[in-house]
Formats: C-alpha cells, sequence, structure tokens
C-alpha cells in the first residue's frame, strides 16, 4: 500500500490523498535538498533553474518533439549540468592583469548581454512591426531559432571562460 492508500484508508477522497502525498514527497525532497546543497549554493541552483527554462523556450519545439517526456529530461539535464559548472559561471572577476584585458573582458560580456536582450525584445515584437526599423537579415541574426540559441548560449560559454579569482 502506498502513501495514498494510506490517506484513502484514513477516508480522504482519493484525488486529495494523491495531492497530500505529492506535497509531502515535494516537502521531504525539498529539505533534503535544501540540506544537501547549502543556503547559499540554492540561489545558484535557482538562477540554474531560470536559466534551463529560458533555453528550453528558445530551442524549438521540433527538436524535442520525438518524445513527450524529452522536455522535462532536457530541462533536468540542463539543471544538473548548470550546477555542476555552476562555480565556473557564478564565481567572475574580471582581472586586470593582461594590459587591456579588462576593458575587451567587460565589452565582449557587455555585447553578449546586449544582444541577448535584444535578442528577446525583437523576437516578442511583430515582425511587422521589426521589419520598420532593421532589414529582414538583420532580423534573422537575432530573432530566427538558431540566433536565438546562440544568444542564449553564448554569454554562458564566455563566462567558462573569464578568469576566476583565486581562492
Amino acid at each position: 500500500m502506498g502513501m495514498q492508500g494510506l490517506f484513502v484508508n484514513l477516508g480522504l477522497p482519493e484525488k486529495i490523498s494523491g495531492d497530500i502525498s505529492m506535497f509531502l514527497i515535494l516537502s521531504v525532497v525539498s529539505v533534503g535538498l535544501g540540506m544537501y546543497i547549502g543556503r547559499f549554493r540554492l540561489v545558484n541552483v535557482l538562477i540554474n533553474i531560470y536559466i534551463a527554462v529560458a533555453l528550453l523556450g528558445v530551442i524549438p519545439a521540433k527538436w524535442l518533439s520525438s518524445s513527450g517526456v524529452l522536455p522535462a529530461i532536457f530541462f533536468l539535464a540542463a539543471v544538473i549540468f548548470l550546477t555542476i559548472i555552476g562555480d565556473y559561471l557564478f564565481d567572475i572577476h574580471i582581472s586586470n592583469t593582461v594590459p587591456g584585458g579588462f576593458f575587451w573582458r567587460l565589452f565582449v560580456m557587455s555585447f553578449l548581454e546586449m544582444g541577448l536582450v535584444f535578442s528577446i525584445i525583437i523576437s516578442h515584437l511583430p515582425k511587422k512591426i521589426v521589419l520598420q526599423y532593421i532589414s529582414e537579415s538583420s532580423s534573422g541574426y537575432f530573432s530566427s531559432p538558431y540566433a536565438q540559441i546562440f544568444w542564449m548560449v553564448l554569454p554562458l560559454v564566455f563566462l567558462l571562460f573569464l578568469s576566476k579569482k583565486s581562492k
């Protein structure tokens, strides 16, 4: 007899028993995860969840449509991968040890972030409005499915190559 059966035997309706079981399992897993990861890494995991949702949002649906569970598997894999490499992504120190190194890193990171913002804005505007201000090819550089993936992933890849401050 599972947890849901236990609640049904106590006289609760089956649907409510399932909801209570799910809530209890979620609570136990949450407490376990919080104790395992720790309070400081929980913020990084939260950011990783947002990044994984954003990545999932820009991947063309046809890439993940071969299986109904593929988007969920991709999401979990992305969160786990980002959490594993989290120290390389979020403990960034743009050092000034190389002459001129600080400014080119600052410029590249700023450019990639603004490209991402521009890509998000253009992809959410009606194409008719966008094409009043920029050419169709320029629009494609920011709003095509491949471009959205490019602008979403490239800043993260660049973060991996920035120097970390020594611990």
